[in-house]
């Protein structure tokens, strides 16, 4: 007996000192001073791109341009300019959703930013993301990692903050995860949530995939789970359809065939998969492919579409050639892949290889760097260690309910378009970010 009650007196005081340690930590560790390391990041951040010079290029990089030039179509659109022609070169003059260039349009227009400001602008959509996935979880020690998670991010390329839609594709779904962490959406075991907060979150994934395409594929598990429980969701299904669907409308209106968030699928599918790939490297093989489409067209293999009534006629006959672009790198995609089932799966397996691998910053280059190559090497390596961990924590805590949302589904239906069509390093980022935090948000403090 006296033995017995020896080990209990020395539970309990093991337990009580693990009580006073955990106090003591408590003392120092606040939930709150995430938050401020967040805020000493982000001006940190902001001095390194302008120490790099990044805010002081009026020049754009790459697709970069792309992006500018139609956010400034949409500038002009709210400053008066509503001509039918104006409008309808905007909406079919990019091969992007048009939310981004919207957002960054409106804001050119009512504060006359340069490309710098429009920068930062998109430095603050990131760092608004990390802030509401702080906000997502309650552990400290969660907080904490979430800013070394942020810290990775800035210290790779300066590609990330340049004016891209992505930054706010991290904004949307940070918001998203908001709701799904802290407020029990689609949770087969929490509590019903209210269907305005539903709507929300229909609000916020509509939104996501007026912004970048690969999160259609998202859109439809989430659709699909609103579907299992839809007398408790059926508000997120018509807030996701009353945004999106009149977009997916517009889209089979103006193209031919089904064409949702993007319009280059078909030919990110015959770059990947195409007879010259056979015997030459990607940039030749990419030269032959658009030389034989370009061939095939001009020698007459081109059917003429009746002009889309919100088409300007100045823009029909590009339009023409760029349907007809499409229907022809389909027909070449899908022969090849017919031929040659085997080697289009190598292909895939090598293009998830090089999301692995990384494409390193070049200084003075689209992927410039803003420390150094090293340093992008190593912070990109660390956020596909902490992804891979969270991927793991999350799929061994995760609740293996059907109808319950599932980071490892997420982070996986994200990757499908990125396999499938072009592996795409940027956005590869984003299910990093997502992956890391899902494991994070489901770990217990030791």
């Amino acid at each position: 007996m006296g033995s017995g009650m020896q080990v209990k007196m020395n539970s309990v005081s093991q337990r009580g000192h693990s009580a006073i340690t955990t106090l003591s930590v408590a003392r120092y560790v606040k939930p709150r001073g995430a938050f401020v390391l967040l805020g000493i990041l982000l001006v940190l951040t902001l001095m390194m791109l302008a120490n790099n010079g990044i805010f002081n290029i009026s020049g754009t990089f790459s697709d970069e341009h792309d992006h500018f030039k139609r956010s400034m179509m949409f500038s002009a659109i709210v400053r008066g300019n509503l001509s039918l022609e104006a409008i309808g070169t905007f909406y079919s003059g990019g091969i992007w959703p048009p939310f981004y260039p919207m957002l960054i349009g409106g804001f050119q227009a009512a504060t006359h930013a340069d490309v710098g400001a429009l920068r930062i602008i998109n430095v603050l959509l990131a760092y608004a993301g990390f802030a509401l996935l702080i906000a997502a979880v309650a552990a400290a020690w969660v907080r904490y990692a979430i800013v070394g998670i942020a810290g990775l991010f800035s210290l790779g390329t300066h590609y990330y903050y340049q004016i891209r839609p992505e930054n706010l594709i991290i904004l949307l779904l940070a918001a998203l995860i908001y709701l799904v962490v802290k407020r029990g959406l689609f949770s087969a075991i929490a509590p019903a949530p209210r269907g305005r907060l539903y709507a929300l979150g229909g609000t916020l994934c509509a939104l996501s995939c007026l912004t970048h395409a690969f999160l259609a594929i998202v859109a439809v598990y989430l659709l699909v789970l609103g579907l299992m429980v839809i007398r408790q969701r059926m508000w997120f299904i018509i807030a996701f359809v009353a945004i999106a669907g009149p977009y997916v409308i517009a889209q089979k209106l103006i193209h031919n065939g089904v064409v949702l968030f993007a319009t280059t699928a078909e030919e990110n599918l015959a770059r990947n998969n195409n007879v010259f790939l056979r015997n030459n490297e990607r940039p030749k093989a990419d030269d032959l492919l658009f030389d034989e489409m370009e061939r095939r067209y001009k020698a007459g293999d081109k059917e003429v579409y009746p002009r889309p009534l919100v088409l300007p006629q100045t823009r029909y006959e590009q339009w023409l050639h760029d349907e007809n672009k499409r229907r022809i790198f389909k027909e070449m995609a899908i022969s090849e892949v017919s031929a040659d089932p085997a080697g289009a799966a190598i292909r895939a397996l090598g293009r998830a290889t090089a999301l692995v691998s990384g494409e390193g910053c070049i200084v003075g280059q689209r992927y410039g760097c803003n420390v150094s190559p090293g340093i992008d090497r190593f912070a990109f390596y660390g956020l596909e260690l902490l992804a891979l961990v969270g991927l793991l924590c999350a799929a061994k805590n995760e609740r293996w309910y059907s109808a319950s949302f599932s980071f490892v589904f997420a982070c996986f239906a994200m990757l499908t378009p990125m396999i499938a069509t072009q592996a795409v390093e940027r956005q590869f980022i984003i299910v990093l970010l997502l992956a890391a935090f899902g494991g994070l948000a489901r770990l217990r403090p030791l």
